[in-house]
């Protein structure tokens, strides 16, 4: 199972774009450079794959109005600062117009449903793609580590492959808080590994143009001639189906690892139900109000189911009075 995410600041046009042609290759639109088409469909056969081509719409329409440098959703949130982990952790950098975390996590309906989705799905991979450099990123953003252990050596065995078969080791590797500079809190590849466990979660940036005047964002984030457009959307292409080639290979081990790993702790759970409802009412409550409110949402229910039922039974027995000769 393969999760792909585009298009989460608005700014970053070309993601969708390869989304889009990403999904153009998987319906037989288009075609890669040497593809082998049968092996390709044997490839395919085995796996699930969801793509969210634009998760971040609303900024994208700000975009497109001549706001080019606008990264956060409609609501003036960065999507990638609104997930649970670290949420709210401010560096010294910290650039409010850029890195607002919105009010609490999740707070924001395009991070609920992405949440929602990862959950439902249950991926063994997870891509979430930007742009800005190239970058191949495993987790950590929040802090300047990878994870240890046999996880975290697959990642990095999966993204040398590809920086070396499709890049030319030109891409960064490493976790994303150790690379890129600086440290990201309440990010989205960050939750899906910590909290979703995903075996496989991964950050991709797919263009980055350093020459480019840091207020001319459309240059800075995205191609501007047809050569490199091209160049970046078959690079980027031919590296996704290449992880959809080898991730059957690592679904076994990634089961087992999986099964093991989905068994948390009481005070985990109630941290995410308790998160949940506080989003779902638009304020923190206590434990025991929660309890009165699902209590009373219940006893209404039942109250309703009665009064329907006992409607029917009394438009039964009076049917069957008019019916008898």
């Amino acid at each position: 199972l393969v999760f792909q995410t585009f298009g989460q600041h608005g700014r970053e046009l070309i993601t969708s774009e390869l989304a889009l042609r990403i999904l153009s290759i998987l319906s037989e639109e288009e075609f890669l450079p040497n593809m082998d088409r049968t092996s390709l469909n044997n490839t395919l056969n085995q796996l699930l794959i969801k793509v969210v081509p634009m998760e971040n719409l609303n900024g994208r329409k700000l975009v497109e109005a001549g706001d080019l440098c606008e990264r956060r959703n409609g609501r003036g949130v960065d999507l990638n600062r609104n997930w649970s982990v670290d949420w709210g952790k401010k560096e010294k950098d910290y650039d409010p117009y850029e890195e607002n975390p919105g009010n609490g996590p999740f707070s924001e309906p395009e991070t609920q449903i992405m949440r929602k989705l990862a959950l439902s799905f249950e991926p063994h991979v997870w891509v979430n793609v930007h742009s800005g450099m190239e970058a191949l990123f495993m987790p950590y953003d929040h802090k300047n580590t990878t994870p240890d252990g046999a996880p975290s050596l697959k990642m990095r065995a999966l993204v040398t492959a590809l920086n070396h078969r499709h890049f030319r080791d030109r891409c960064m590797i490493g976790s994303g808080g150790g690379s890129v500079g600086y440290l990201a809190h309440g990010t989205a590849t960050d939750y899906i590994y910590d909290v979703a466990k995903v075996p496989m979660a991964f950050t991709f940036e797919i263009y980055g143009n350093e020459s480019a005047s840091s207020k001319d964002c459309f240059r800075m984030f995205n191609p501007t001639d047809q050569h490199t457009f091209k160049r970046v959307l078959n690079d980027w292409s031919a590296a996704f189906f290449t992880i959809f080639k080898l991730v059957p290979r690592q679904l076994g081990e990634a089961n087992s690892e999986r099964e093991s790993a989905k068994w948390v702790s009481i005070d985990d759970y109630l941290d995410g139900y308790l998160m949940g409802r506080r989003n779902r009412y638009g304020k923190k409550m206590e434990v025991f109000d929660l309890g009165l409110q699902e209590i009373r949402s219940y006893f209404r229910l039942f109250m309703l189911s009665c009064v329907i039922l006992l409607f029917m039974f009394c438009s039964r027995i009076s049917k069957s009075k008019l019916q008898r000769p």
